[in-house]
């Protein structure tokens, strides 16, 4: 018989008596970030990409680096002169290259003019794939060879910032917003073709005329696969600078860090594998704001119909690397405060549907971690519970 350990048991059995019965939850797709530029910088020639996702762009032409943001909360902007070809290329890479719908691209945008052809462009392929744009004072947002979405009339006005979000679901159809509000739809019949060896941020085509290039201002360029809703798009114009990213996640069951509790390795962005074939994965929907109660803890990747408890802590344990425990890795401590009990449906999903701010008690500029505890009948190490990963999350206003 193998020997017990308390302490993992003390820790369990104070978990499961503070449950009660669940309901499987439904559970929408997560956008995730794949593109941030907050275009802050205020010298050299390189835009960095801040959500670790991407690539950074290297300016050319005639530009302006350090200029007026459109809001206290996302700094600086970059000014580019159309006269000039003033533009910003990237690579293609992994995080781009397979988004050909379900898409999400939010910027601020400042025109001086709107360029000697109508067009002044804000992201997109270099002369590939999709592209966003303001024409003649309304939207366009172009599959390039195959489709032109209109929102026409004078809606985005000169010297003023604005707010945009372009969303492209997956039925191939463009929303339209401005300042957090929905213009329209226009249906469509295809996704984009692939993009080519580049995109480009303030232009069209980086080569032949006409380049499009962006006449004025651009300010934190935001890139989602899947496709925000309104709530989602409202929160983020309320709330300038800031994401709808999954926070930082931390204490991963890949064998990177900590081993797996009996060798039941889980990959680079889950915990421990459990039951359920692989490991669990905690993320995050919603704008971390402490009055905004938009923002929802998930976790995917668990064993079906089981109980779960998501819960918040202080401290990154061992160092961000977790401590062995039950089958898994515990990668949060330090006044640990149980948030919710819930129950994984039939895919091995769940959410929050608690105020988690208000759970927490957090303020704002408070950086906590977050994990979900879950039972395991199936489990692979004799314990018959697990861990996720971890994120960390620091609240806004």
């Amino acid at each position: 018989m193998r020997a017990r350990n308390s302490t993992r048991d003390f820790w369990a059995l104070s978990l499961v008596l503070t449950m009660g019965a669940g309901t499987a939850l439904a559970h929408a797709q997560v956008p995730s970030l794949v593109v941030h530029y907050e275009l802050d910088e205020t010298a050299g020639t390189i835009l960095a990409e801040s959500s670790g996702q991407g690539a950074d762009a290297t300016l050319t032409g005639s530009f302006q680096l350090g200029t007026l943001g459109a809001a206290p909360g996302t700094g600086g902007s970059v000014t580019f002169d159309a006269a000039g070809a003033g533009m910003a290329s990237l690579p293609d890479g992994p995080n781009l290259t397979n988004l050909r719908n379900d898409l999400t691209l939010l910027a601020w945008v400042n025109p001086l003019t709107y360029g000697p052809t109508g067009y002044v462009r804000i992201f997109g392929g270099d002369n590939s794939a999709w592209s966003c744009s303001v024409h003649s004072g309304g939207l366009l947002f172009t599959t390039r060879n195959i489709q032109d979405y209109y929102m026409n009339g004078t809606l985005v006005p000169l010297n003023a910032w604005t707010h945009l979000a372009y969303v492209m679901d997956a039925n191939n159809d463009v929303t339209f917003y401005m300042n957090g509000v929905r213009l329209g739809t226009m249906a469509g019949n295809s996704p984009a073709n692939a993009p080519g060896l580049n995109w480009l941020v303030g232009a069209f085509q980086s080569t032949a005329a006409p380049l499009q290039s962006f006449d004025g201002s651009i300010d934190d360029i935001q890139v989602y696969s899947g496709s925000l809703t309104d709530s989602q798009i409202a929160q983020l114009f309320a709330a300038p600078g800031s994401t709808l990213d999954s926070g930082t996640t931390y204490c991963v069951g890949d064998g990177s860090g900590m081993t797996c509790p009996c060798g039941n390795t889980g990959t680079s962005d889950t915990g421990c594998a459990n039951s359920s074939g692989g490991g669990a994965s905690i993320g995050a929907q919603g704008v971390a704001s402490i009055t905004g109660q938009s923002f929802v803890l998930t976790a995917t990747g668990l064993p079906s119909n089981q109980l779960g408890v998501f819960f918040q802590g202080n401290n990154a344990l061992n160092n961000g690397l977790g401590v062995p425990f039950g089958d898994g890795l515990r990668c949060v401590g330090g006044a640990a405060r149980r948030l919710q009990i819930v129950n994984s449906d039939f895919a091995g999903m769940t959410q929050t549907t608690v105020d988690v701010a208000a759970q927490g008690g957090v303020v704002a500029g408070d950086l906590r971690r977050y994990q979900i505890w879950f039972t395991d009948p199936g489990t692979l190490c004799g314990t018959l519970f697990n861990f996720s990963n971890a994120t960390e999350i620091t609240w806004q206003a």
